[in-house]
């Protein structure tokens, strides 16, 4: 780590009646001087808020970033890699929170290497989020603004008080929630459906579609209507979020894009596409008292922006309660 990948990440676990462990990144044979951190107040053993025989921690995992992407860890302990652009090549440190009997989220708080003042400095504070109802898969990780523990390095890191300050922010979360990352599994599975729905693949389409929609859950016993938009609504990438909307509507899977279309239409009104993509799979569960007013607004809209002659013919028939095709 850090100095020429020469150092290594030490967790010594405290004793029975100690009430943390801990953390020392230090080469395994070297001089007093060559230790970068040695701290013992960063990984604290403290009572978990569920009960008092169970203990609250972090755990340390080391990744190697690449640029573009980095990787977390959810609640089941799993690594998922995340798009995040600001990541460089090289290593980072990762402190996970750790809460017995919580298996719904955690928090990420990555820390980077920088050369200049020779300290691992906060980069990155993620709480990530998996579906509390059934298979417990990963539903979303979200990026907290690093004033919700205020700059700070793992030689100054109290994990005690940090501890308080992200629960804290787990409740008072503001209303529009945090930034959502997207996933890379996820970017290329929407690649991937789109290059074979262009294709005219409808058997490699719906394949993907299939498992963008169910994932690991392949029993199926995980309904996707309980994740769906917390799952694939950013509301920074609407464009994204519609196109996933659309190409479920295009597989079949009706329910699902009306609720992830109706997410994209509610944050982001402007979005005239979502509007027709919303109408055609309203019209396809023959949900025709729905699908009308949607492909008015459409048609409207595609009229103000001078964008008439666009409008398909399908639009003007359904509207009219013509079945058409």
């Amino acid at each position: 780590m850090g100095d020429g990948s020469r150092q290594n990440v030490f967790v010594l676990a405290g004793g029975a009646d100690e009430a943390s462990n801990r953390l020392l990144i230090a080469p395994v044979q070297g001089r007093n001087e060559d230790i970068l951190l040695d701290t013992s107040k960063a990984l604290p053993l403290t009572k978990s808020q569920y009960s008092s025989d169970l203990l609250d921690s972090f755990s340390v995992r080391v990744f190697n970033g690449r640029p573009g992407a980095m990787t977390v860890v959810d609640p089941q302990e799993e690594e998922v890699l995340v798009k995040q652009r600001f990541v460089e090549a090289g290593d980072y440190i990762a402190l996970v929170t750790n809460e017995e009997d919580n298996a719904v989220y955690n928090f990420n708080l990555l820390f980077t290497f920088n050369k200049g003042s020779k300290q691992f400095e906060l980069k990155s504070l993620l709480k990530v989020v998996n579906n509390d109802s059934c298979d417990r898969s990963l539903v979303s990780i979200a990026e907290l603004p690093i004033e919700t523990l205020g700059p700070t390095t793992l030689a100054s890191f109290n994990g005690l008080e940090a501890l308080k300050k992200l629960r804290a922010a787990n409740v008072g979360s503001p209303q529009g929630g945090y930034k959502k990352l997207m996933t890379v599994g996820s970017a290329d599975l929407l690649d991937k459906a789109l290059a074979a729905y262009r294709k005219g693949d409808s058997s490699s389409f719906k394949e993907v579609m299939g498992n963008m929609l169910m994932g690991n859950d392949a029993h199926g016993a995980c309904s996707p209507e309980s994740y769906i938009v917390g799952k694939y609504f950013f509301s920074q990438q609407p464009g994204w979020s519609n196109d996933v909307g659309f190409l479920l509507g295009e597989a079949g899977y009706y329910t699902e894009s009306v609720q992830l279309l109706n997410a994209v239409i509610a944050h982001n009104p402007e979005r005239t596409v979502a509007y027709l993509n919303l109408a055609d799979s309203y019209w396809a569960m023959n949900n025709k008292e729905r699908a009308v007013p949607a492909y008015k607004q459409y048609a409207s809209r595609m009229s103000d922006a001078g964008k008439a002659s666009k409008i398909p013919a399908r639009v003007a028939e359904r509207s009219a309660g013509v079945s058409g095709s």
